[in-house]
């Protein structure tokens, strides 16, 4: 599928619990495609789509407060995911987090993780955060430079003990919402 954000008819919106099996499957597809050649085998062989589709279906299910999942369709399919949610580490300070953004592989470079951005700084500011914060592999460089071009700094790392990978992570903000939105 080719995206064209001036051609293909599309629609952003809250995901529901019906979306987590597509949601999984555009999970487990992106993050291989950043990470199937660092991340462990053993992460790759545990965190199955299976695995995705359960706690995709555990988050929507029940949601928290301070938590929005969105999603991105085009043709009819979810093109894009993306949560934001209250700071779940102390080196994002008092900003809201993003705390997935994934973008189908074919599609990267079109706008939609931009878009996803945008759409994701507006629910953190419309819980009142003057800013957001996110987590990255310090080794996804492609992701680094993807959120450097939209005006993130480094504000420092932390260690991911994650349940089988234990990774390096960079933690980057934005302290200007109305700018990343617009």
């Amino acid at each position: 599928m080719r995206y064209d954000p001036a051609m293909s008819p599309d629609l952003t919106r809250n995901a529901v619990p019906a979306d987590a099996s597509a949601i999984a499957a555009l999970h487990m597809r992106s993050w291989l495609a950043a990470y199937g050649a660092m991340a462990p085998a053993e992460a790759i062989r545990l965190l199955t789509e299976d695995v995705r589709r359960d706690r995709w279906t555990a988050m929507l299910g029940e949601p928290k407060a301070r938590q929005v999942v969105r999603v991105i369709e085009a043709d009819g399919a979810i093109v894009a995911v993306g949560m934001a949610c209250a700071p779940t580490e102390p080196v994002f300070g008092d900003r809201g987090e993003v705390r997935h953004l994934y973008v189908d592989p074919d599609l990267r470079r079109s706008g939609l993780g931009r878009r996803m951005m945008a759409e994701l700084a507006g629910v953190i500011a419309g819980w009142g955060y003057a800013g957001l914060a996110l987590a990255v592999v310090a080794q996804n460089k492609p992701a680094l430079a993807f959120y450097a071009a939209l005006g993130g700094r480094e504000i420092g790392r932390f260690i991911d003990p994650g349940p089988v990978w234990t990774s390096d992570n960079a933690a980057l903000a934005w302290d200007d919402l109305p700018g990343l939105i617009s």
